[in-house]
């Protein structure tokens, strides 16, 4: 097998959506003839979100090099390093972490005959150390971007600048860049004046079910995960399912919103009151593989698109894919989700309350009488979007880069 270096700062048992995506291209690159080596952040089981079931078996075969973060010396130094370096040198931050990664890189390179590597950010400290190694290495590298900077209106407008230059500098001096969506790569490949590849996120197969059965009880609509204010608003859902019931389309005690992850302090925010007014049931986040079954027991799955950006595919709208349940994004993005449920038929975009009302008085019409909803999903186009799929492509890509340089 060809060998490929991975740094990624968020890596499995840890529960983050960033290292899903590493995660499931290190559990299924040796399908493709790529034996990975990881450098990640550790991450014990004492700390919070640890699951070791994140993304099911990662091969044996595959080394992970977890490493700790450094305490830090003195209160001069975590200052330092904290609060003055990542403005200087985001690249360089976290310091001490990534001084003992530059000395694993280094290790690692004496034992073992790297063929090309690859970094995902942020943070930008993988494109560093990628960089840094594949110029002393003479080796290919790929910058992986899961969001930009450049593209983005992502940290404060003092911020934003220093790093948006920092993701510019590094990613023209990479051999290729990827990024998740169609919209980020074009607003990337502008700022960066190179063209960008896009490799979506996805879901994995092996946490799913092959056919979810039909359902009885109560028409649930369930969101999975983080929610993020008031970007990410689910007011105008919970004020159609208001109407829902105070009009009869729905019987009391007949529709139920479930979160797992958010708070009922953020529900009571986007609409006051409608932890108590309304049938809504809060619950904590839970290890991914129960997330992946709640998901397939619910009769709809709702997705909160970013208001006002065209390109944010979360990984969880992958997810909802893999489980084979409608979806309803909330508002209409007029960007990369709209586009992506159009093509797979796998759901519907509605933004106000009226519109989101019609589409679930249509869905439960339809889930009273069968237990199930019909679209018109094109089961090749959602395969397109599975993990193993998605790292196919990332392995063709590493093999071109290989190529290009010659090393076989």
């Amino acid at each position: 097998m060809k060998r490929v270096l991975l740094i990624a700062f968020y890596f499995p048992p840890r529960n983050h959506i960033a290292g899903y995506r590493t995660g499931c291209f290190a559990k299924y690159l040796p399908e493709s003839g790529w034996l990975p080596t990881v450098i990640c952040e550790d991450w014990p089981a004492d700390r919070p979100n640890y699951d070791p079931e994140f993304v099911g078996n990662i091969p044996a075969e595959v080394e992970i090099i977890r490493l700790p973060q450094p305490p830090h010396k003195t209160p001069l130094q975590k200052f330092l390093l904290r609060k003055v370096l990542p403005y200087l040198s985001p690249a360089h931050a976290p310091y001490l972490w990534r001084q003992a990664a530059a000395r694993s890189i280094r290790d690692l390179a004496r034992k073992v005959r790297f063929d090309a590597l690859w970094a995902t950010s942020d943070p930008l400290v993988t494109l560093g150390l990628a960089q840094e190694a594949a110029a002393e290495l003479k080796l290919p590298w790929m910058a992986d971007i899961r969001d930009s900077f450049n593209v983005q209106p992502r940290g404060s407008w003092y911020k934003r600048p220093i790093w948006a230059y920092h993701e510019r500098r590094l990613c023209r001096q990479a051999q290729a860049i990827a990024t998740v969506s169609p919209h980020l790569a074009a607003g990337l490949g502008r700022a960066v004046g190179r063209p960008v590849e896009v490799i979506e996120n996805g879901f994995d197969p092996d946490l799913f079910s092959p056919a979810p059965s039909a359902q009885k009880g109560v028409f649930t609509l369930a969101y999975t995960g983080n929610l993020t204010l008031p970007l990410q608003n689910p007011r105008p859902v919970l004020q159609a399912v208001d109407l829902l019931l105070r009009r009869g389309v729905v019987p009391p005690g007949g529709i139920e919103l479930a979160f797992y992850g958010p708070s009922a302090e953020q529900i009571n925010a986007a609409l006051p009151g409608a932890t108590n007014s309304l049938p809504v049931r809060v619950h904590p986040l839970i290890p991914h593989r129960q997330i992946a079954a709640v998901q397939q027991a619910s009769s709809v799955l709702l997705l909160l698109t970013v208001a006002g950006q065209k390109g944010v595919l979360t990984g969880k709208l992958f997810d909802y894919l893999g489980a084979q349940r409608p979806i309803l994004a909330v508002p209409d993005d007029d960007g990369d989700v709209s586009s992506l449920l159009r093509r797979t038929g796998a759901g519907l975009t509605a933004s106000t309350p009226e519109q989101i009302a019609r589409v679930l008085a249509d869905w439960h019409g339809q889930w009273q009488k069968t237990g199930q909803i019909r679209l018109p999903r094109n089961e090749e186009a959602i395969g397109y979007y599975s993990r193993r799929n998605q790292t196919k492509r990332l392995a063709a890509k590493l093999d071109s880069l290989v190529t290009a340089n010659g090393s076989v």
